[in-house]
């Protein structure tokens, strides 16, 4: 199958993929995407444009991505996240789940983001602003909260990518 050699993907793994009796992970998912020259997305099933945009790097996420490329591709408008712990479980989104993260530098109290904590950590937060002073709320207890100020953000101390739009919960 050429769409095997282009991806990488063994043949046995696409014909799951393809009967949809098995999900390609977010490295898989987005080889295909980009074989198939379409967003990922599309290619999951959301009602988005099939159009796969180009990268658009910034600096800050351009330095990103080179030491953290094994997570995932920083370069689109969106990207899926995959929620690696209970820390938000108080407002519905249980480890395991999928958060589809929008791009985004301007954050409104009350919105949950997507974060980089001390610069490695990666998670989700609910973000509360106050004058200065940001506040980084986990939804669960025992998670301390994380508190900044809009320079340890415009000085790259703490990283926000974006804003989550939807998660998806797998049973």
């Amino acid at each position: 199958m050429d769409l095997c050699r282009k991806t990488g993907i063994g043949k046995s793994a696409m014909s799951q993929y393809l009967r949809g009796s098995f999900e390609p992970k977010q490295q898989k998912l987005y080889a295909l995407a980009a074989a198939l020259d379409v967003s990922e997305a599309w290619l999951m099933g959301y009602d988005v444009p099939k159009e796969r945009r180009k990268p658009a790097f910034s600096e800050a996420s351009d330095s990103l991505s080179a030491s953290h490329s094994q997570t995932r591709e920083l370069s689109f408008d969106s990207f899926y996240f995959n929620v690696p712990d209970d820390s938000m479980e108080g407002v519905h989104i249980p480890k395991g789940s999928v958060a589809l993260v929008k791009r985004s530098s301007v954050f409104t109290s009350g919105q949950v983001v997507h974060c980089w904590l001390e610069n490695q950590l990666e998670t989700l937060r609910t973000f509360h602003e106050k004058g200065d002073t940001i506040m980084l709320l986990a939804a669960s207890a025992g998670c301390e909260p994380v508190i900044c100020s809009r320079a340890d953000l415009a000085n790259g101390l703490l990283k926000i990518d974006g804003v989550v739009t939807q998660v998806t919960i797998r049973l």
